[in-house]
Parts: structure tokens; sequence; C-alpha cells
């Protein structure tokens, strides 16, 4: 076997193979006994058919185009190897991406011939990121909390444990409310247009637009009918534009309580002894808050700053990879939210193909970002503890709220691999800060 290499560029090289017919030889006889294993030929059990045969009922290309898979499966690693040995002696050889393997030459008798392509990451050229670093730093700006923040945070905090009491009076804007209702178009129910003891706190405005101020008014029990005209634009594309006919039943209405604020209602909520108690924990948590945004932004105009300096040629499936991740987090936040992702899509008028091309340069800045801080980690020698990769990855799986089985049926190699990468860059981000000092 003999291999000439070629760079095309800077992130991709091609590694062009001849391999002689005595070499590949070997494996045609293993290719035929592969092909008996998996086809049915009369007259024989599989894997018992004589070459002669095989080649008969397959013809002899696909042996040899097996042989070749065979060959080639057998030995790319130990060529991919030779050629970083040779090739890229005291040079960075790391391979990006799956390979691309491509047969230039099969014929019965004669030398195999193949190509494989791989992208590389690239070159990192780094700035000075330290001095980069101590400049956004420097622009740290933490606002102090503020006492209308303050009173809004405790308005949340009752409007939380409002007691819900039921009423005997028609159903106002704020009432909790529990409904039955059926919805048609044309005399067809609508899929999704019905439920039982349905909760609506009125005025949320989650339902259609319209809906909620049609059975305002309306007492426990009493029934009503009504239309509805949908709007034009509505994310569901079915009903957009159209007249709905709904029954519905009012179940009952409630009335939202909020509590007063006093020294009881602190010392309702845990470990208070007085309404100064919890102003003070809010406005501790508020400044937590506002310090933890601070640093994101900071962290994030660190990484930007330094990358926007960096010199690097990204190669193409880094970008691809990176925006697929960005869709598969659309599709996973609009679903969560209950959305069903093509009507999403549809709403927007979007296509996933679409997204992925407007994604292109923001897909390529996050990928730029994340070769910087691996860069960095390099060359200041910054890794993280077998315990810190664990604790990042415990984090992830409690806060996804997997069942048991799930958790089991985790890839936990790549699991690991992907929170070393996150465990590395909070490792990187505080060796930046502490610049900062």
């Amino acid at each position: 076997m003999t291999y000439t290499l070629a760079r095309p560029s800077a992130t991709q090289i091609t590694v062009a193979v001849r391999v002689p017919h005595a070499e590949l030889e070997p494996f045609v006889s293993k290719a035929a006994t592969v092909i008996s294993d998996e086809t049915e030929i009369e007259g024989f059990r599989k894997g018992k058919a004589p070459y002669d045969v095989v080649k008969n009922a397959v013809g002899e290309f696909k042996i040899l185009e097996e042989a070749a898979r065979l060959y080639i499966n057998k030995n790319f690693e130990k060529i991919l190897r030779e050629a970083a040995e040779k090739e890229f002696a005291g040079k960075s050889f790391e391979p990006v991406g799956d390979p691309a393997i491509s047969i230039t030459k099969l014929a019965p008798g004669e030398e195999l011939e193949f190509k494989i392509t791989l992208s590389l990451l690239p070159p990192i050229e780094l700035p000075d990121y330290k001095a980069i670093a101590r400049r956004v730093l420097a622009s740290r700006n933490v606002p102090a909390v503020t006492e209308d923040e303050v009173h809004s945070a405790i308005g949340r905090l009752r409007e939380s444990r409002a007691k819900l009491v039921t009423v005997n009076r028609e159903a106002r804007p704020g009432d909790r409310v529990e409904v039955d209702f059926s919805g048609s178009l044309g005399g067809v129910k609508i899929e999704g247009g019905e439920s039982k003891n349905h909760p609506i706190i009125l005025g949320e405005g989650r339902m259609l637009p319209g809906f909620e101020e049609a059975i305002a008014g309306m007492r426990a029990g009493e029934e009503k009918a009504f239309t509805l005209a949908v709007p034009p634009d509505y994310r569901a594309k079915a009903i957009a534009g159209k007249v709905l006919d709904f029954t519905i039943k009012m179940n009952s209405v409630q009335e939202r309580e909020v509590p007063a604020w006093s020294d009881d209602f602190a010392r309702s909520l845990g470990n208070f002894s007085s309404t100064a108690d919890v102003e003070k924990s809010v406005r501790e948590g508020l400044q937590t808050e506002k310090e933890r945004k601070e640093k994101e932004r900071l962290r994030m105009a660190t990484a930007e700053a330094v990358a926007s300096e960096t010199k690097a040629e990204i190669p193409e499936p880094l970008i691809e990879r990176e925006s697929k991740k960005m869709l598969a987090e659309l599709k996973e936040s609009t679903e969560s939210m209950g959305l069903k992702f093509e009507e999403y899509l549809t709403h927007l008028k979007k296509t996933e193909e679409g997204l992925r091309r407007e994604w292109r340069e923001a897909a390529r800045r996050r990928v730029k970002i994340a070769l910087v801080l691996r860069e960095i980690a390099r060359r200041e020698t910054i890794e993280p503890t077998a315990d810190e990769i664990e604790e990042s990855a415990s984090r992830a799986i409690a806060h996804r709220d997997l069942a048991a089985e799930d958790i089991k049926r985790l890839d936990r190699a790549a699991l690991f691999d992907y929170h070393r990468g996150i465990a590395r860059n909070e490792k990187v981000f505080q060796w930046l800060e502490a610049l900062s000092f």
C-alpha cells in the first residue's frame, strides 16, 4: 500500500491510497463469505456457498466492492496514524466530523485506489487574550437593586400564595375558572378543540383571542354557545382566519385572595420573623441575580472580543454540526412550551433548511468561540478534574429531570466527553476573570 497526501486548505487533507491487487486479494475471499452469509443462494446454507457460486449469484463487482469495504475498514485508522506521524510530526492533527471515502479505481485483477477526505481543526492564531480580558472585565457594572424592584418581587411572591375561594357570582378578569368546552369548524370537531374541567385564569390570554372575553360574566352551571373569528395570522394554520363554533359550560368560578403584607405572612414563608427579613432576603436575591447576569454578559463579551481578533479558518463540517445543534435547541424549547415544532415553523413561514442557512454566520461565530476557549485551555494547561466533569454532567441530568430508565439509556462516554468541554470552558472563564484582580 502507498499513499499521497494533499492539503487543499488549512482545514482539509486528502489521502489518495493505492493498494496492489495482491494485497487486496485475501479480502476478496472474505468478501464472498460475508455476502454468502447475507444472501439466500439456492442449494446452499447461508455462509456455505463456494466463491464461484457466490460470484455467479451476485456478480464479481459486488464481491470486489465488499472486499474494498473490508480492506478500508481494517486499514483506515492505520493509514491516518501513519499519515499523522509522517506528515504532521510535532504539529496538530485533529480530525473533525466524519471522513468522506470514495473509491476511484476498482476492477478485477487491478489495484484498488481510494481517496480519504478529512476536515481538521484549524490552526488558531490568538490575539493577546489576557489584555482583551482585562479590558472587557474593567467594564463590569452591576446596578443596585431599586425599591420598586423589591416591591414588585414581593408582589409576585404574594400572588404566588393567593388562595382560591369558590364564589357564587359572574366570572371576572383575574378569576380562575374551570370549563368544559368543545370547538368545531363547519360542524366538524377541531383537533385539540375539546376539554373537560379546563382551568383558565381570565385575562392571561392563553386561549384563542376572544375566548376569555366570551366566557367572562358567566356563572357556575351556566352554558353558552358562541362563534369566534380566529385571526388570519394565528400560529395554528389549520384554523387561522376561520370562524369556529364553541359550546361551553362553566363548572366553577374561583376568586384569588392575595394575602396581606404582614409579619404573619412573612413567618408563613419559612425562616423569617418579619416583613423586614423577607425584604432583606428578596433584595439580596435580586442583587445576586443582577451579578449573575453581569457575569454572563462579561463572559460572552470577553469570548466574542477575543474571537473577533482571532485568525482561524473554520471547517465547514463544524459549522454544519453547530447549525444542526441550534435547530435541535429551538425544537426542544418550542416543544417544552407545548407547541408543535412544525406548526411553529409554519407560523414563522420558515423551513428547517432556511433557518440553518440564516444561522450560518451565528453558527460559525459559536464554533469560533468554542475553538478559542479550547486553545486558551491548551496554552494555559487548563483541564477539569474527573470530579468537575462528573458534577457538570450530574447537574445537566438533574436539570432535565430524566426518568431512571432514560438515564440508563444515555451514552455515558459521549455525555462525559461533552461535559468535559463544558467544565473546561468554565475553568477558562474563571482563569480569565482572575486576571482582573
